[in-house]
């Protein structure tokens, strides 16, 4: 039998090499001429509809429930966790680098501590609070220095990215307070990739960014195609690994999704970087770091 830390492992490597590969792929639709909300909501049909095929052939319990706690969870989650987000690194991906959006992750636990200290659901807390000051220091360095970017006026693409980590944290707030209890993981990836699809249609229509699929442009459907897999398996994993492994230990995916985001970018587009980039990311690593020791010994303390 295989042990579940070894399990766990596997799961936290799954998502974060997945989930920067995503950005890549993000990167590529717009550069083949995908409109960014339709590559999103055609993503994310696509994948909800792939887990939704599997909810129905792992019986009646697996079904995504209509009722209304199940209905806020998707549509919430949905929104603030790939409708918004994920259509807003879409958007800016022509102006930055793939690894510059894959790092900015780091901030997502940083972002969740903020946003839950300011609405009391966390503690006070001088590891976390320096953890933040030094993600914040990182950014800095991201946008400050003239070299640091492939343009001057990439500092405010970062800027304008640096809602989608926020959008994240909020999803990570919301889920620890409502998430349905015994909910499946495969449901819940399955409605929240749905709920986005949902929330999509009238933005799609609104801006005019309509994409019939198939279209006319191969790359731009196989990067649809590549995208609804990797949805598929990173939001079922990370749900997954959430559940088994908790919450802190699944945070550690963002380290190595940056990582990987890396070298994706090296991969892909052939993406070097500035010492500025370099310095930013150890920064912001040191800071999920030390906020990851806070969390693990705030856990141990209400253990006791």
């Amino acid at each position: 039998m295989i042990p579940s830390r070894v399990i766990h492992l596997v799961m936290l490597f799954t998502v974060g090499i997945s989930y920067s590969l995503l950005f890549s792929i993000n990167k590529l639709a717009a550069e083949a001429g995908l409109p960014y909300v339709a590559y999103v909501f055609w993503h994310s049909l696509g994948g909800g509809l792939m887990l939704l095929l599997i909810c129905v052939l792992m019986g009646r319990r697996a079904w995504p429930q209509l009722n209304w706690l199940h209905l806020r969870t998707y549509f919430v989650w949905g929104g603030l966790g790939i409708a918004g987000p994920i259509t807003l690194l879409t958007y800016v991906a022509p102006n930055l680098p793939s690894a510059v959006m894959t790092m900015i992750l780091v901030l997502v636990p940083l972002f969740t501590y903020l946003f839950a200290l300011l609405l009391r659901m966390e503690r006070f807390r001088a590891l976390s609070v320096l953890a933040l000051l030094l993600g914040l220091g990182g950014v800095l360095l991201v946008i400050v220095p003239e070299a640091s970017l492939p343009s001057a006026e990439a500092a405010g693409w970062v800027l304008l990215a640096l809602l989608a980590p926020a959008s994240f944290s909020l999803v990570t707030v919301f889920a620890g307070k409502f998430r349905p209890p015994d909910a499946p993981s495969a449901t819940l990836a399955c409605g929240l990739l749905l709920g986005s699809a949902v929330l999509l249609v009238p933005v799609m229509f609104g801006t005019g960014q309509l994409y019939l699929f198939p279209g006319p442009s191969l790359s731009g459907d196989l990067t649809l195609l590549y995208a609804s897999l990797l949805s598929v398996l990173i939001f079922y994993v990370f749900l997954e690994m959430v559940r088994l492994a908790g919450p802190v230990f699944a945070t550690q995916h963002n380290y190595i999704a940056v990582l990987a985001g890396f070298g994706w970018g090296a991969l892909i587009f052939g993406e070097a970087h500035s010492v500025y980039i370099w310095g930013a990311t150890a920064l912001m690593f040191a800071g999920l770091t030390l906020h990851t020791l806070s969390a693990r010994r705030a856990a141990r303390a209400a253990e006791a």
